[in-house]
This record gives C-alpha cells, sequence and structure tokens, in this order.
C-alpha cells in the first residue's frame, strides 16, 4: 500500500469488522443502567478476546501443517530407504495393483483396435475419410503401424512392470 492509497489495509477492515462486531455483542448483553462508556469496555474486552481465539486458531493450524509435512517427509524417508534409487516407485507404491494395470491393458486394447481398422482399410482399399477429408492409403498404414506400436507398449508396461 504506497502512502498516497487512502484505502484501509485489509487487516485495518478486518480489525474494525471485529470491533463493529464486538460493540453489536456487548449491546445485545447491556445491562440496564450500563453507560455506554461501560460497554465500550466491554466490547473492546469481546475484540481483544476474538483477536487472541483467532492468534491462537492459527498457531494450531501451523502446529498441524508442519506435524503433516514432518509426517509426510517421514513417509517419504522410509519409502527411500526400503527402495534404494527408486523415486518413482513411491507413485505406484500409492496405486492399485489392477488400478493401473487395467488401464494400461484397456489402453493396449484401444489402441490394438484401432490399428486393425486402419490396417484393414488400408489393404481393403477402403478410404477412411474425416468429413471432406480423405486420408492417403499411406497415411492410413502409418497410423496402423504408430498405433500398433503403442499398443505393444502398453500391454508390455502393464506385464512386465511391476506395481
Amino acid at each position: 500500500m504506497s502512502k498516497t492509497d487512502s484505502r484501509p489495509s485489509i487487516q485495518t477492515q478486518m480489525k474494525e469488522s471485529i470491533q463493529e462486531e464486538a460493540l453489536k455483542v456487548a449491546r445485545s448483553i447491556q445491562k440496564p443502567g450500563q453507560t455506554k462508556e461501560q460497554t465500550k469496555l466491554i466490547a473492546q474486552g469481546i475484540a481483544k478476546g476474538i483477536e487472541l481465539y483467532k492468534k491462537q486458531q492459527s498457531a494450531k493450524a501451523r502446529e498441524r501443517d508442519k506435524a503433516r509435512k514432518k509426517a509426510l517427509r517421514l513417509k517419504q524417508a522410509e519409502m527411500s530407504a526400503q527402495a534404494p534409487g527408486k523415486e518413482d516407485m513411491v507413485f505406484a507404491s500409492e496405486a492399485t495393483d489392477w488400478g493401473v494395470r487395467g488401464t494400461l491393458i484397456l489402453g493396449g486394447a484401444i489402441f490394438a483396435a484401432i490399428a486393425c481398422i486402419f490396417a484393414a482399410s488400408s489393404f481393403a482399399g477402403w478410404p477412411v475419410s474425416f468429413g471432406p477429408f480423405t486420408l492417403a492409403d499411406w497415411a492410413s498404414l502409418t497410423t496402423a503401424l504408430a498405433s500398433a506400436g503403442l499398443s505393444g507398449w502398453f500391454f508390455y508396461k502393464a506385464f512386465k512392470s511391476r506395481f
């Protein structure tokens, strides 16, 4: 905030809102015969209590965050101690065995189906069209080979990798 900026800061706005809320609470619990000065003093006490509470909650949140980060570091240290040199195993250990393997098998099957379709269209002489565009035979065959390669790689990863 620059010196020429006449807008109050966020902290000032928050402090003012706390004071307004405290004054409302103090007025709501005002006793008969209580002076305005006494009500203002009660409101100041309530505002200080609210600020103290917020500071305590912030400190507790920081401590929880520190404890969570420390636990995470300890877990990562355990993982690296169990399998030194295998940083990529951290992700694999958290994933389920058949979740990743099933996804790879499904991807391999989809790419195999695409490869079969493009190879069949290339060898049978069927034109492959996307709207007004027709794919050349060599492009169809190239797509079939690329899809077959991806399919093979997915199946290889699914059955040769340890999860």
